[in-house]
């Protein structure tokens, strides 16, 4: 109780519910005051500054000239990933409980998977901040390739705006931008991502987001999506994620990544997806994950 009363007042999302005996709260929140009822902290992010924002011309697909970081063994999968997890936020108001595990077990599967961890940047907490997502991302279209196997991996807050405030030059059908939250309290948006990806050779990709308003990131048909690529989120556009305390995981992540790959119940990032979507909604039922398969076949890292 005393840790449920400290929780409440430091407001870490203002909400903290009893539910199947766990203490539980929202794995990210609105930026705005409009969304479900029920009490939350609305986070304090902040649109990029201009030395983050991407270009919008033609150029924007070609490869940064940057040097490779260095190589593992010349038998090494051709296989890369960025692997974010951010529990830690700067300040005290902003913290979650568990995406950093996720980051981190993901990354074991990756390995386990044949990824060298060479080829995996792992960015934690106070090493996510926007400049170094953007990095991350750039880093990974230096070394990827048209053969590549490529995994994007984010958990952490989530935020959804309305699109006439202008946090990224796309239009929304549905009138809101999504978007992904940096240690730094920066919220990269849809039409961000979208553009710092878009150099992409790989035709083998998945980009995994485990936040809330995560489905919004992909339901627009001009936004993530690509042949080649799979992408998956812990809940729809206007649904959040959630956090437990007891739990070792996000909720999302717990079935998705820690007992669905990790733990060998899923085989494929489909099959994850199938394996976690009704444990997900059996404890949250407004908390639906989503996927769009534009991949051939299973998706097996």
């Amino acid at each position: 109780m005393k840790r449920a009363l400290l929780l409440l007042l430091i407001g870490w999302m203002t909400a903290v519910l009893m539910l199947t005996s766990l203490a539980v709260a929202p794995a990210a929140v609105l930026a705005t005051a409009s969304g479900p009822a029920l009490s939350r902290q609305v986070l304090d992010i902040k649109k990029l500054p201009a030395d983050l924002a991407l270009a919008s011309s033609a150029d924007e697909k070609i490869k940064p000239l940057k040097k490779p970081a260095p190589q593992p063994p010349p038998d090494a999968a051709n296989k890369w990933a960025v692997v974010i997890g951010i529990a830690d936020y700067s300040g005290r108001d902003s913290d979650l409980w568990h995406p950093d595990e996720d980051a981190s077990e993901m990354a074991s599967y990756l390995v386990n998977r044949g990824f060298a961890s060479e080829r995996i940047k792992v960015l934690l907490n106070r090493k996510a901040t926007a400049a170094a997502i953007q990095s991350a991302i750039e880093w990974l279209k230096t070394n990827e390739n048209s053969q590549s196997t490529v995994v994007f991996f984010y958990s952490g807050h989530g935020f959804r705006v309305e699109d006439a405030d202008g946090w990224d030059a796309d239009a929304e059908a549905d009138g809101f931008d999504e978007g992904i939250v940096s240690y730094d309290l920066y919220g990269l948006p849809d039409g961000w991502l979208r553009q710092a990806l878009a150099g992409l050779e790989a035709q083998k990709v998945a980009l995994l987001f485990g936040s809330c308003h995560s489905g919004g990131l992909f339901d627009d048909n001009d936004d993530l999506q690509a042949n080649g690529r799979i992408i998956a989120s812990a809940c729809k556009a206007d649904q959040y994620g959630w956090d437990y305390l007891t739990l070792g995981n996000t909720l999302w992540a717990r079935y998705f990544v820690d007992l669905g790959l990790l733990n060998g119940q899923a085989d494929s990032i489909e099959a994850a997806h199938a394996f976690a979507y009704p444990l997900v909604v059996a404890q949250q039922p407004d908390s639906q994950p989503q996927l769009s398969d534009g991949y051939a076949g299973d998706f097996i890292p």
